[in-house]
């Protein structure tokens, strides 16, 4: 599977299906291991050939022999974004593409990153609210990789993580959700203030660094750290459900009596750019997008789909536009053919 296979299918975890769907675009829960060696920040070129050539193996004989396999310096910076518009990579990863890799399983359901801040990061990602069963999933992956691998574990802190806060289970377990009446109505700050209070971090679509686009957020745990598994995954499954109820209350409020107007009229206004608009940024296109998806969620009558509007999100990300074309594109030519692309895939809705 290359970069352009990928390209054309979407990804398993971007479906429009899973519980919550509407609100819960997908959810991951990843899992940091280290072997018994210095971080990649401390391995020379060589350590951190070793350590990508033993995951790669080890990765095969845990069940993804069938799976892509990519070494990130074979890759330029277009594929290497793609990679991280998809979901797959960190933006820090495919910065410092030298002796880092992927693994990407079927459906794109199983990742694992090489030489990241810790030597392995591996990931289950799902669509909708599905904490237990991506844990699962990567749990035995996890198991898989631990029977080639030797990995750092201390009986009094766990598992040993370049980042404190990701000692003793490793894991960081989040949900990309789509909060768009929270954040109309005005109640978004108040809701990351009160989520910060209980212990969950709130960023950007691309992770750790990056900004709200869309009004997607990803909520995750903020330490592994003096908490099982399980009580961690419990304590997001309750906080993620409330914020879903808090924006289903809110969505219900905007479309009702006379804010009903006013949101008819502002996601019209979206579609009908959307629809016509000859020039589309990216930033743009993804609010618009936003709102239809949101109009979509409560039940209007749109000239498309909840999985449409997903795979458009995906699709009109500037690396993928790049793949499209088969070339690196001036900021123009991208915004038109992001146009098109919009215009044409809502006309043969």
């Amino acid at each position: 599977m290359q970069l352009q296979t990928m390209l054309r299918f979407r990804a398993g975890w971007a479906e429009a299906e899973g519980p919550e769907h509407a609100v819960v675009l997908s959810t991951r829960v990843r899992l940091a291991r280290n072997l018994r060696s210095p971080f990649p920040s401390h391995l020379t070129a060589a350590g951190l050939k070793r350590v990508l050539d033993a995951a790669f193996n080890a990765a095969k004989s845990a069940g993804l022999k069938d799976a892509a396999y990519f070494k990130l310096s074979d890759l330029d910076h277009v594929d290497r974004s793609f990679l991280v518009e998809r979901h797959l990579a960190s933006p820090a990863l495919a910065q410092r593409p030298a002796a880092r890799g992927l693994v990407v399983g079927e459906r794109e359901s199983l990742v694992i990153m090489v030489n990241e801040e810790d030597h392995l990061r591996l990931a289950s990602l799902l669509p909708g609210l599905r904490l237990r069963e991506a844990h699962a999933a990567v749990d035995r992956l996890d198991d898989g990789l631990s029977a080639a691998l030797d990995f750092a574990f201390r009986d009094d802190l766990g598992y040993l993580t370049a980042c404190p806060t990701n000692l003793g289970t490793g894991m960081r377990a989040s949900c990309l959700v789509h909060l768009p009446a929270l954040a109309l109505t005005g109640a978004i700050g108040r809701l990351i203030e009160s989520l910060t209070r209980a212990g969950l971090i709130a960023r950007g679509l691309y992770g750790e660094g990056t900004r709200v686009i869309g009004d997607f957020f990803q909520l995750s745990n903020a330490t592994g750290f003096g908490r099982t598994e399980g009580e961690i995954l419990a304590a997001l499954d309750k906080s993620v459900g409330a914020v879903v109820a808090r924006e289903k209350e809110a969505r219900a409020a905007l479309s009702a009596g006379a804010a009903k107007t006013r949101l008819e009229d502002e996601i019209h206004r979206a579609l009908g750019l959307l629809g016509a608009a000859r020039l589309m940024p990216f930033e743009e296109g993804q609010q618009h997008l936003s709102r239809l998806r949101l109009g979509l969620a409560l039940g209007w009558k749109l000239p498309a789909d909840l999985a449409l509007v997903n795979e458009l999100t995906l699709s009109t990300q500037p690396a993928h536009l790049d793949l499209l074309a088969q070339k690196e594109l001036s900021a123009q030519d991208r915004d038109a053919l992001r146009a098109a692309l919009i215009r044409r895939r809502l006309k043969a809705a």
